[in-house]
């Protein structure tokens, strides 16, 4: 007698309790009976899933995109940069946390689906808060050196004028008794010597005592129509012996209608003079006897721009960070008192004009000089 085997059907997987009010989007699939379940807060994000949703299918996109299927809901584990569509069609990423259904056979997995658009967004915004406070933090940076610098500047000017004051009247004194005892007094060899010593230094500390002064705004500070042109080329009359001595060649430029700027003429030579000399000294170290000098006059929109240049020894960050410093130099001693940059600076913010300077260790250094425009050109015309 033939015996027919009973066939058992699966019994039908049943959903542990608790999941449906789970606060996020949640899968269960149990592999025997080939179910999934989503719960409703799935439902809401994602719409329904029903199983053929998510079976494997042979990719035909050109674009290759990690979908989510059934072989990922089936596999422990942490599961990034998948993409899921949204209730708009709208594809979503999410990332997976898949893990056996506990009390289960084995069989059956729980997966946690977290739409990551919202952290990546966030990723996105902090990255660029990050950019945009360190873009802040530099300009802060810059603009802490330059409040140092002003605060350094008017430090200086408040003190300048009493000092000049009190060490000029006894450094007075000492140069009229040495240059009476020369004329007057029978000195030794020696004691002559000495005494030419003693008037060459007092004269050095007249100069230091006049830069101060001109430092502490004593100068007369007097403003008019101003041809930098002239100015320029003044400052170039008084360099030009010491150019020919040292084979340096200047070359000057002039665009033109340049318009006129309210300044001081005498303090803007002093300025182009202060710049052609740290040139000159800068050429004579690098290679002594030969070196060129430009610079060039141009009239942008709104603005008076002066490019002195130079094919000198140039600076390191360092040095350039500090030049504008009072007292500050890379000269031997007696060469330079380090304030020809700081009363540059001084005379070119009362006049409202900036000074900017780019330079690199052996390829020279160019100042920009910034002024604003009278709108008149110097015959008169309107530029």
């Amino acid at each position: 007698m033939a015996i027919n085997k009973l066939k058992i059907a699966p019994s039908q997987f049943a959903i542990p309790d608790g999941l449906e009010s789970f606060p996020m989007p949640l899968l269960v699939y149990h592999g025997p009976s080939h179910t999934l379940w989503a719960n409703p807060e799935f439902e809401k994000l994602f719409g329904k899933a029903p199983v053929t949703r998510f079976e494997i299918k042979p990719a035909i996109s050109l674009v290759r995109e990690r979908k989510l299927d059934l072989g990922v809901i089936s596999s422990p584990g942490r599961h990034e940069g998948l993409l899921l569509e949204g209730l708009d069609g709208e594809k979503i990423p999410v990332e997976l946390r898949v893990s056996p259904l506990q009390g289960g056979s084995g069989d059956a997995f729980l997966a946690v689906v977290e739409d990551v658009q919202v952290k990546q967004n966030l990723e996105q915004q902090l990255i660029r808060n990050h950019v945009e406070l360190n873009q802040a933090f530099q300009e802060l940076h810059r603009t802490q050196t330059a409040l140092t610098q002003s605060a350094k500047l008017a430090s200086l000017g408040e003190l300048s004028s009493g000092i000049a004051h009190e060490l000029n009247q006894p450094l007075q004194a000492i140069l009229g008794f040495s240059q009476e005892l020369v004329e007057f007094e029978k000195l030794s060899p020696t004691g002559t010597e000495f005494a030419h010593d003693i008037i060459h230094a007092a004269k050095k500390m007249a100069e230091i005592i006049k830069s101060l002064r001109s430092f502490a705004r004593e100068a007369g500070n007097e403003t008019t129509e101003t041809s930098i042109e002239h100015a320029m080329r003044e400052a170039a009359r008084l360099m030009s012996h010491s150019f020919a001595q040292k084979g340096i060649r200047l070359e000057i430029e002039v665009a033109p209608q340049i318009p006129l700027t309210l300044a001081n003429p005498i303090q803007l030579e002093q300025v182009f003079v202060n710049l052609m000399s740290n040139a000159r000294d800068a050429i004579e170290a690098s290679h002594p006897g030969r070196g060129l000098i430009r610079v060039g006059i141009t009239a942008p929109a709104g603005a008076i721009e002066v490019r002195v240049s130079d094919d000198g020894c140039g600076m390191n960050a360092e040095i350039r960070n500090r030049i504008f410093d009072p007292f500050y130099t890379t000269k031997e001693v007696g060469k330079g008192t380090g304030l020809g940059l700081s009363i540059s600076y001084g005379i070119l913010k009362r006049l409202g004009a900036t000074i900017e300077v780019q330079s690199e260790p052996g390829h020279g250094t160019e100042f920009k000089l910034t002024f604003r425009p009278l709108g008149i050109t110097q015959e008169g015309e309107v530029a």
